[in-house]
């Protein structure tokens, strides 16, 4: 593993992702570290860490998106903010969410607002390479 980030991203879009509708997840900014994986919050009303997802390359505005998806389109048509696409490889899904109550006591975590690198939170981070994960195929 390069390097992970945490971050938020709304029930809607989280669907989505699991459906495979949606095959980019698309952002302002690209972390100055190489990353590969995901740990995402699904953020209110959910309110929980529940996806674990592997990368693929980072395609960066206005370089073109090839494949049909979710939000692919408005990119290529530079109708996003986002001017990053980070390509999803791979959905796991935790089997046993972890609830921001929880992740706040035990790590003193907090909803990214645009992302945090894995080590900021090393114990939650290596906690996370021991739980069951499923696989969304």
């Amino acid at each position: 593993m390069k390097k992970a980030i945490y971050i938020s991203i709304k029930p809607q879009f989280t669907k989505l992702i699991e459906t495979k509708e949606k095959n980019y997840e698309f952002r302002k900014y690209i972390p100055k570290e190489e990353i590969d994986t995901l740990f995402v919050y699904e953020s209110s009303p959910t309110s929980a860490l529940k996806y674990i997802i592997k990368l693929d390359e980072i395609i960066e505005y206005p370089t073109k998106i090839l494949e049909p998806g979710y939000g692919n389109e408005d990119f290529n048509n530079g109708l996003k903010k986002s001017k990053y696409a980070y390509k999803i490889k791979q959905v796991y899904m935790l089997e046993k969410p972890i609830k921001l109550e929880v992740l706040k006591q035990k790590h003193g975590f907090s909803a990214p607002q645009s992302y945090a690198y894995c080590n900021r939170y090393q114990k939650l981070t290596d906690d996370l390479l021991k739980v069951n994960l499923i696989e969304l195929v």
